[in-house]
């Protein structure tokens, strides 16, 4: 295409992207002076149904005349031209010089409370209009707000992705298709997931990228609150009330709870503004102090008041256009969904990956004190550090790496036992939090109570960023450290595996506390975990399908790149096959770019398939959901434990009800344990099974230590029949393959008494 003239006029001269659905250019316009730059969309559409084709191209001329009265904003690229050759359809848009938001916020750089009010205010008046328009963006994300050149403003741009084309046409031809839902992983709110996007959708995603203005966090790195599913973000950062509650009805997790329009959001910010004593220009909000217009003030459009959408039908925009964008979306949800994006990069020198308190590893913003602290640990000054500690566990009292460091500078110069606990920090945050929580929860309690045999114990942090190739490098400098007893990690079956035969080589004793892959089975002596193996979750469903669904035909839906889920995938299929009780019928890979909940599921039922088995990891944890939405309750629900999340019950709703999931006990038993009573004293928040299992890792390494302090007695000490430690909840002891024995329970999601909200039911409390 590069060189072609289209039109008679538009000249391609680069690709911006491409995908199933179309591509997009930027073309110079050869019939006017100086050949400016546009951006031009094309949508094949591969189709010579003449029927199709017709509506193709109404909805195509709709589409034209939406952005074009969208165009009218001066903050929204103008559609300079539309056409169709040879059946197939292009727009022709105005070109932004400019760069994308995303450059702007990086890492760890935060913006001020001010230049956030600014940057939300700006993009909220470009919303406003939209949404009078009745159009809903849908895919709101610093990649889609480019700050031109020119003036400084932020423009929106990529209002193709407002909707897929192929979806309206199947649904005016009877065709029973639906495409993935767009949205950006991170920014998409929980009802766009499920492809129901609202006015209060694209408040979501900019009240997202305030919070990651402020925190300088990517939205990946905020964990949610495990009972409600809200953003967990104000520890992060010291916040004027009234702004941070503003953000926080912006991002919401129930969309009744949201500003409803951009309006609404727009009216309460400029209250703020008002409220703050030096004006900015728009250039300062971005660029910050020190630049040439430091001294101006902000500059403002008049501004139109539209009608309240709310009182006019919402129509979501549709056509050829929309298809075109909808591609670059699809991609960019698979890349951002991908658990590769990061593990690809060339890693840093590995003595950075590795703290016992002299460097902070946690990502995101880091306090002064905390700082501060890690600055005397690493000059040896321990007691000023301990002091230090102090104060900002009373200020972050949920932050384990906070404590293990604590810990660590309270031996000083004593003597000390050492492990190291590994954990992808920098793409698993959350879930390495709550690993990292079991593992302090643990060296606090041995510490407290005078160490072992009165040695206490001094924890090292890593992080592999869940590729393997760092984990092996991680696990190569513990090996050669003869201090290091033990390992507790890693936090994926991937990197595990990678690492196993390093910690054999160097007679290191490596427990996982959440690999639960087959392969991990005896795969070497030197490896444990406490997280139980696959095969075991795998037989249980496939008996409770056999014997009490009465099925036997099923579809799995599973991650092809997670060696968890391919795990559980295969397990599952070889307990029905060997048993000569069922089969499955069709595997679904969650991860191809091409994936389509509805065709799959449909497809599977005309295959003859009987029960949706899902398999997923949490990397396409959102996809599975589609899948069980997609299923509208055709077919009985089966699911492991990644399901096991209030997600599932909140987003999956009355879709979900009736599925049956199989689940170590302890996730069933946790709420109610002592366990659980002992953990919110200690961190003031509930925990989850992460940190059980991290707990009762670190506990079977503490016990192994109370009888030998060298590594090959410790690897004896874990492989003894006799051998046994009180976990969080229940005793842990290995077999010879080094597995973990532990009980599961069946639970299914029921609705409680209102009918409107639901919960994982143990199904043996059903009798």
């Amino acid at each position: 295409m590069l060189g072609r003239l289209l039109s008679s006029r538009y000249r391609i001269v680069r690709v911006l992207g491409s995908g199933g659905f179309g591509h997009t250019y930027v073309t110079q316009d050869t019939q006017r002076p100086g050949h400016p730059l546009c951006v031009l969309k094309h949508l094949s559409f591969a189709s010579h149904n003449p029927a199709i084709l017709q509506q193709a191209r109404r909805m195509f001329l709709s589409e034209a005349e939406t952005l074009e009265k969208l165009g009218e904003h001066d903050q929204i690229p103008r559609l300079l031209a539309y056409f169709e050759e040879d059946e197939e359809f292009y727009l022709v848009q105005e070109f932004v010089e400019g760069h994308p938001l995303s450059d702007e916020l990086l890492p760890g750089k935060k913006l001020s409370e001010d230049q956030v009010i600014l940057l939300l205010e700006d993009v909220l008046s470009v919303l406003e209009f939209v949404h009078a328009q009745n159009v809903i963006h849908r895919d709101i994300k610093p990649d889609n707000l480019m700050r031109r050149d020119r003036d400084q403003k932020l423009v929106l741009i990529d209002f193709g992705a407002v909707k897929n084309i192929e979806h309206t046409i199947a649904e005016a031809t009877g065709i029973t298709e639906m495409s993935l839902p767009v949205y950006t992983s991170g920014y998409g709110a929980s009802e766009q997931c499920l492809g129901k996007p609202r006015f209060s959708s694209d408040v979501y995603a900019l009240g997202v990228i305030g919070i990651q203005a402020l925190t300088g966090a990517r939205p990946i790195q905020l964990p949610q609150d495990p009972n409600t599913c809200e953003l967990v973000w104000r520890d992060l950062i010291d916040v004027r009330q009234d702004l941070a509650a503003v953000l926080e009805k912006m991002t919401k997790f129930h969309f009744s709870q949201r500003y409803q329009t951009a309006a609404d959001a727009l009216q309460q910010l400029q209250a703020l503004e008002n409220q703050t004593k030096v004006p900015l220009s728009r250039f300062d909000a971005v660029r910050g102090a020190g630049s040439p217009h430091q001294d101006a003030s902000l500059s403002r459009q008049p501004r139109h008041r539209f009608l309240d959408s709310a009182s006019m039908p919402l129509t979501i925009a549709t056509g050829i256009g929309a298809a075109v964008s909808l591609a670059i979306a699809a991609w960019a949800i698979t890349r951002t969904l991908t658990p590769t994006t990061l593990s690809t990069t060339t890693p840093a020198p590995i003595q950075n990956q590795i703290s016992f308190g002299e460097k902070i590893l946690t990502p995101g913003p880091v306090s002064p004190l905390k700082q501060e602290a890690a600055e005397q640990i690493a000059a040896g000054n321990f007691g000023q550090a301990t002091t230090l500690l102090e104060k900002v566990r009373r200020a972050d009292r949920a932050d384990p790496e906070t404590l293990i460091y604590l810990n660590n500078a309270q031996i000083g110069p004593q003597k000390f036992y050492t492990i190291a606990v590994i954990v992808p920090l920098s793409t698993q945050p959350s879930s390495s939090e709550e690993v990292l929580q079991g593992v302090a929860q643990a060296q606090n309690q041995v510490n407290q109570s005078g160490g072992i045999n009165g040695v206490r114990l001094k924890v090292a942090i890593a992080t592999d960023n869940s590729n393997p190739e760092v984990a092996k490098q991680v696990a190569k400098a513990f090996v050669d450290d003869p201090t290091v007893l033990g390992v507790i990690g890693h936090g994926t079956s991937d990197t595990t595996l990678a690492a196993a035969k390093i910690y054999e080589s160097g007679e290191l004793v490596a427990i996982s506390p959440v690999s639960s892959a087959v392969a991990l089975s005896g795969f070497s002596p030197y490896v444990f975990r406490t997280m139980p193996s696959d095969q075991l979750p795998a037989k249980q469903l496939g008996s409770y399908m056999v014997t009490q669904l009465k099925k036997r035909k099923a579809v799995v839906f599973f991650n092809s790149t997670s060696a968890y889920s391919k795990s559980l995938k295969d397990e599952f299929s070889k307990a029905l096959f060997y048993g000569d009780q069922g089969k499955v019928v069709e595997e679904i890979d969650l991860s191809k770019p091409d994936f389509n909940p509805v065709a799959s599921v449909d497809r599977a039922i005309q295959k003859g398939a009987q029960v949706i088995m899902l398999a997923p990891n949490n990397d396409f944890f959102d996809r599975a959901l589609l899948v069980i939405s997609a299923n509208q309750n055709r077919l009985p629900l089966l699911a492991g434990d990644a399901l096991y999340s209030t997600k599932t019950l909140q987003i999956g709703g009355r879709a979900a009800a009736g599925m049956v999931l199989s689940v170590p006990s302890y996730q069933v038993e946790l709420s109610k344990s002592a366990f659980q009573k002992q953990a919110k004293t200690l961190w003031g928040r509930s925990v989850r099974w992460r940190t059980v299992l991290a707990y009762d890792a670190t506990e079977a390494l503490i016990g192994a230590l109370q009888r030998t302090s060298t590594r090959k007695g410790i690897q004896r000490s874990l492989a003894s029949p006799d051998f046994s430690v009180m976990g969080a909840i229940h005793p842990v002891k290995f077999s010879e393959s080094g597995d973990r024995t532990i009980d599961l329970e069946l639970v299914k999601v029921m609705a409680v008494r209102s009918g409107k909200q639901y919960e994982f039911r143990a199904l043996s409390k059903q009798k």
